[in-house]
């Protein structure tokens, strides 16, 4: 299954020339108002898209984890729009705006490559926002879930921690932890030792 949030390979080898960071955890990348810096790939570490509203309050917009890419963007704005905040020691890659560009203009396909990458992240971003709408916790969880990619025995792997998973879903890991407890309870879910999970069927 394609991750929507993933950037494949063949796109990945077709891009020009990068750059990889380092940065502490509390460190950004870029802020608001930053010329555009351009496609970021994480390798390894976290990251969070945020912006501070009209009334001071912080709102994170993304949360980017390893072999995530964020600020596509950039590609077409003057400048960047939010802040880019490293939340753990992280490593990324990034291809400079411009010279993804110049790229596109001289390889279409690349743009086209480029054109599926966000339409599978906005596809992605809108499958977020309706499980976020969802007013109880179990029923978020268990979409987020059936999300994950399941391979030949039926295994889905979590890939992040169950408190990072919590943090997407805009909840607690108490709240995440007893909203799994009710699906294993309900026979909907059964976890396996190899850090994944079985599901019963399709979401409710």
């Amino acid at each position: 299954m394609y991750d929507h949030d993933h950037m494949d390979a063949a796109l990945l080898a077709a891009l020009p020339d990068d750059q990889d960071l380092r940065l502490a955890r509390g460190d950004a990348l870029f802020r608001a108002g930053d010329p555009p810096l351009g496609l970021v790939l994480v390798r390894r570490g976290a990251h969070e898209l945020r912006r501070v509203s009209a009334e001071g309050r912080l709102i994170v917009l993304h949360r980017a984890g390893p072999g995530d890419s964020f600020a596509e963007a950039s590609l077409f704005e003057p400048r960047h729009h939010c802040d880019a905040v490293a939340t753990a020691p992280s490593f990324v890659t990034v291809h400079a705006a411009a010279a993804l560009r110049r790229a596109a203009a001289a390889d279409p396909s690349i743009g086209w490559r480029l054109a599926a990458h966000l339409a599978a992240r906005l596809v992605a971003e809108r499958a977020r926002a309706e499980r976020l709408a969802q007013p109880r916790a179990a029923d978020r969880l268990l979409d987020a879930l059936h999300a994950l990619p399941e391979d030949d025995e039926g295994l889905r792997l979590l890939g992040r921690s169950w408190k990072t998973l919590a943090a997407e879903l805009g909840l607690t890991h108490e709240a995440t932890y007893r909203a799994l407890a009710r699906l294993e309870r309900a026979g909907l879910v059964r976890r396996d030792g190899r850090g994944g999970v079985r599901l019963a069927g399709p979401p409710a």
